[in-house]
């Protein structure tokens, strides 16, 4: 944990982020940039020159965002505000030079970074080796209170292929499939209501071969709520 010095010194050199939509931290934005989420919920985004885009998760407050960017490199990932987001930001600079003063936090940052290869091991895997209406099942799960509403859910029916790595268009026949078997109910444009959980679980269940990182381990990320 960093020491009282250096979070007064973090503060001071902090600028606030306000976001309802929209870019937090932008692949193409070419001032390196930390940002630390305070509230809300942002998703990582991955990007083609094309325009197509791939989510690569939901993070909540006490996610560090830009981390690659200390050591000189671009954004890796946009990162895009979900709900109502607050963030602090830093120069990646001068972010750099104030956890280098400082081996708590500099060990709290190889912390997170270690957990960071090891959720991107977990994902690569999961793509490798699962099948996509496992891996939508998994993703509706694990995100139910961002996915689930009867009307405007902050991820729309739209944006789930994107979250679980699955085209438009399977994303449409799963569906389908699981709304003919009365395991899901589309509603409106947007909606989606889970009508039988343990289907959805079995659906899922090939996912548990691949576990995810431990969360109790130091620089774990925490889990995205709608409430915060």
């Amino acid at each position: 944990m960093a020491s009282p010095e250096t979070v007064t010194r973090l503060v001071r050199a902090a600028s606030l982020v306000h976001k309802t939509s929209g870019p937090v931290l932008s692949e193409a934005d070419r001032s390196s940039r930390v940002a630390l989420v305070l509230r809300g919920t942002v998703v990582a985004t991955w990007s083609t020159p094309e325009g197509r885009s791939v989510y690569a998760g939901l993070y909540g407050p006490g996610q560090f965002m830009g981390l690659a960017t200390l050591s000189g490199g671009p954004m890796t990932v946009g990162i895009d505000a979900v709900s109502d987001v607050t963030a602090l930001a830093w120069t990646s600079r001068e972010f750099r030079q104030i956890a280098a003063s400082d081996p708590a936090m500099a060990l709290d940052l190889l912390d997170r970074s270690i957990y960071a290869i090891q959720a991107l091991n977990h994902l690569i895997k999961i793509q490798k080796f699962t099948r996509a209406r496992s891996r939508l099942a998994a993703m509706l799960l694990k995100y139910e209170p961002f996915c689930f509403a009867s009307d405007a859910p902050l991820v729309p029916r739209g944006q789930l292929g994107a979250l679980a790595g699955v085209t438009p268009r399977m994303v449409s026949t799963i569906l389908s499939d699981w709304e003919a078997a009365g395991i899901v109910r589309r509603i409106g444009v947007s909606g989606l209501e889970l009508v039988d959980r343990s289907a959805i679980e079995a659906e899922a269940a090939p996912l548990d071969a691949f576990p995810l990182p431990d969360p109790a381990v130091p620089g774990a990320w925490s889990v995205p709520s709608p409430e915060t």
